[in-house]
């Protein structure tokens, strides 16, 4: 059975931190990222981190080889005035301060000299701490829940015995740690010959593991390495060593299962694997990572050329490669990042096999039913693989799926438009109508097509939610204008006159067009909470109706078009994370509605020619037509005023443009549209509700109501996961109550968020404050 991979202390530390690159909703991406470490715990795996991490800047001597600096120098390097070294554009600069805690960078005299220029950075960037606020220690990170959550003894022995130990620590598989308590004895055991992680780690870097290692336990090394493998480091060198780990005969079986559950750690060894294939081809194929580059070739060139080949012939041929490739997917390259053909095939095969066939049925509903039923997998297919592939590939892997997907796409759409001339299209008042519930916001998201909807859902059960995927049809054309105020709770206020050029309705009572500013003030007259930020969110009444607006993957779709595909997983995650954020602040469900789906094809959708005299307005795929103009065009009647046409280009293809994302027509991709309804899960329901606030002078008393009998007050800077500014964080009492002391005056004016947390640090309530304030 093939060994599952083990993440390490390294692993888990350098996940850590890069996790703090992270934008919420109406906030700058941090400027860097702040590690404080005031007792230099952290410095014995310095230079493990800077080999992987390479946007890590260290605070220290000018040493800019190594990325380490004074102050001014990492400002520098943090604002990329400097061209050496050299931090990747996609990545947040982490900025590691040994000896420095967070108090230190603080404004005023107080800062010393050598630090004030770091200040600044409090501001424009986020810092790498608990949530409580605190600075993450080595125990913290390994005992937290929120870090590796291990069992680990407290007495000073273990402490210093993990000391001692950190290097092996970090380079050993978390799951060897797990399941018993830590003690002093543990971390002794890692110091002590493990003649293997030590071969494993000569071959991988044979001159500085000699070095490290010294005289004496290098001759001891050799002696085990001749007694243990019949081999002689020093005689036989790492070439023979390459070779016997390839072949896993005898002892050496164990060298390479070894090797297999943590690759990460050993990062040479591919290439020594590269350097010590034999001649002969008697072999198996896994261990050698040059057969696995030669079958990455392959892949490459069977892929380019399936431009010669029918479309038919191209979805057999992808699913052919599949069938051969597929196992590859589970030798340790793939796990190294080295198999990205054999990866992305995964998701070029399934949609190969959905797009061998068109979708068809007599009406649209029973093409629905056979979208909903497996075919968007097919959509999800196209974006997922272009996600998978390297830079270096994608103008290949965007060129695969659009000869897979362009013509299933096109053929779908005319079938679908040919359903929808012969049956109606339900227009107003034919399907059920958006409204909320008590407790419910009302979440609308911009172009959620239905297989972004599906993949939303399987995230969210992932975080522990219930969700009902549902679906609806969106209103015609399938444009925001048109579509949005369809699936909002004042949908029966709005009506349709002439047909506007740029398709939006407008209320009946007030004539008012149906707008973003009216629209919000309509249903504000109705009732509902319209929620502008997150600290908006809260609400203390179970009978109040929510709604919010979030999401940018309409507008990502038409900005960024051919590379759409790379933001989608982002965009879902901050889609999850809004609606958790939802519950925290009291929500107790989330109904998830859209306006219209998209269609995309990389490398520009086909066109086809709408003149302009005859269109009083033309978008991408729908246009106003001029007076009593005759166009050659689908014609298809306004949701808002059936007597009213507009037209539509037929399939897949735009008015006298060739974008690769555009929507407005009819397609099942446009027009079926997902609905959420999304709960939390039962061990997430408890709420809590701050009922007062007060102030006297730096100390704030808060008064609240919970169902946890263990509850944590805390105050925050600017935003609920912002630093903690106390000086200690507070159990609520039986009664509900407690007082925070703000720790620096520093604090005074500032704006302050006091949160509530329960025992994995998830916010249950929330409010802003300053000192002084009441609440």
């Amino acid at each position: 059975m093939q060994k599952v991979a083990s993440v390490t202390l390294l692993d888990e530390l350098v996940a850590s931190l890069r996790a703090c690159d992270t934008t919420p909703d109406g906030m700058v991406r941090p400027a860097a990222i702040l590690w404080t470490d005031p007792k230099r715990q952290w410095l014995p795996l310095k230079a493990m981190l800077l080999d992987c991490l390479p946007e890590l800047i260290v605070l220290g001597d000018y040493d800019p080889a190594h990325r380490t600096g004074p102050a001014i120098w990492i400002r520098c390097v943090v604002d990329r005035t400097l061209e050496d070294p050299k931090i990747p554009e996609d990545r947040v600069p982490i900025v590691y301060l040994p000896g420095v805690a967070r108090q230190d960078l603080r404004t005023g005299e107080d800062c010393p000299i050598e630090l004030r220029p770091l200040v600044e950075l409090m501001f424009r960037g986020t810092l790498w701490l608990q949530r409580g606020g605190h600075d993450w220690t080595v125990t913290a990170f390994l005992t937290s829940p929120h870090g590796l959550a291990l069992d680990l003894a407290r007495d000073q022995d273990t402490l210093d015995a993990l000391e001692r130990a950190l290097r092996e620590v970090a380079q050993t598989p978390v799951d060897q740690l797990r399941g018993r308590r830590l003690e002093a004895e543990d971390f002794d055991k890692l110091l002590s010959t493990d003649v293997i992680r030590d071969l494993l780690r000569w071959m991988s870097d044979p001159k500085t593991t000699k070095e490290r290692m010294g005289t004496e336990r290098w001759e001891a090394f050799r002696n085990q390495c001749r007694a243990q493998f019949d081999f002689d480091p020093e005689k036989d060198g790492e070439i023979t060593a390459g070779e016997r780990l390839g072949l896993r005969e005898g002892p050496w079986k164990e060298v390479w299962e070894r090797f297999e559950e943590s690759p990460q750690v050993f990062p040479g060894i591919p290439d020594l694997l590269r350097r010590s294939q034999p001649d002969e081809l008697l072999f198996e194929r896994a261990p050698w990572p040059n057969l696995n580059d030669q079958d990455e070739e392959g892949v490459r060139i069977e892929l380019a050329g399936l431009k010669n080949l029918s479309h038919t012939e191209a979805c057999t041929k992808v699913l052919e490669l599949e069938q051969k490739h597929a196992e590859r997917r589970r030798w340790v390259w793939a796990r190294l990042g080295l198999s990205p053909m054999a990866a992305v095939l995964e998701p070029l095969a399934r949609l190969a096999r959905v797009a061998r066939s068109a979708l068809g049925g007599s009406t649209p509903d029973e093409i629905a039913n056979a979208y909903v039923e497996g075919a968007w997998e097919a959509d999800a297919a196209s974006w997922e693989a272009v996600t998978l592939a390297p830079i270096a590939d994608e103008a290949l892997i965007k060129n695969t799926v659009r000869i897979l997907l362009e013509p299933w796409l096109d053929e779908s759409a005319r079938a679908f438009q040919r359903a929808v001339e012969m049956h109606s299209f339900p227009g107003k008042g034919k399907q059920e109508s958006v409204a909320g519930e008590p407790s419910m916001c009302l979440l609308f998201v911009d172009g959620l097509r239905y297989d972004v909807g599906r993949k939303l859902a399987e995230r969210l059960e992932a975080k522990g939610c219930r969700v009902q995927v549902r679906w609806r049809w969106a209103a015609l054309p399938t444009v925001t204008a048109t579509a949005k105020p369809a699936v909002t709770p004042v949908a029966g206020d709005i009506v349709g006159d002439e047909l506007p050029e740029d398709f939006t309705p407008r209320f009946s009572e007030s004539g008012k067009p149906v707008k973003a500013a009216t629209l919000r003030a309509a249903l504000e007259a109705r009732g509902y909470r319209v929620l502008q930020t997150d600290l908006e969110d809260r609400t203390d009444n179970d009978e109040a109706f929510g709604w919010c607006e979030t999401g940018t993957i309409d507008r990502r779709g038409h900005d960024l078009e051919d590379d759409l595909a790379r933001h989608i997983l982002q965009e879902i995650e901050r889609l999850t994370e809004r609606i958790l954020r939802l519950f925290d602040a009291g929500w107790t469900s989330v109904r998830v509605v859209t306006d219209h789906g998209w269609l995309w094809v990389p490398g520009g959708l086909p066109k086809v020619d709408l003149p302009k005299h005859l269109a009083a307005s033309r978008w991408k795929r729908c246009a106003v037509i001029e007076g009593e103009s005759q166009v050659d065009a689908l014609i298809a009647p306004w949701y808002w005023n059936i007597s009213q046409y507009f037209a539509t280009a037929p399939g897949i293809a735009c008015f006298n443009a060739s974008p690769s994302y555009a929507h407005g027509g009819l397609s099942i991709q446009e027009c079926l549209i997902p609905d959420l309804l999304v709960e939390r899960g039962s061990g997430s329901s408890h709420r809590a509700i701050i009922r007062s606030v007060t102030w006297r002078r730096m100390r704030c008393f808060v008064e609240a109501e919970c169902s946890l009998e263990r509850v944590v007050a805390d105050l925050r800077l600017e935003r609920p996961d912002g630093i903690s500014v106390v000086s200690s964080t507070k159990k609520l009492d039986k009664d509900g109550t407690t007082s925070l002391v703000v720790a620096d005056d520093a604090y005074e004016n500032k704006n302050l968020v006091l949160v509530l947390l329960d025992q994995e640090g998830n916010v249950l309530a929330q409010r802003k404050t300053k000192v002084g304030d009441s609440l």
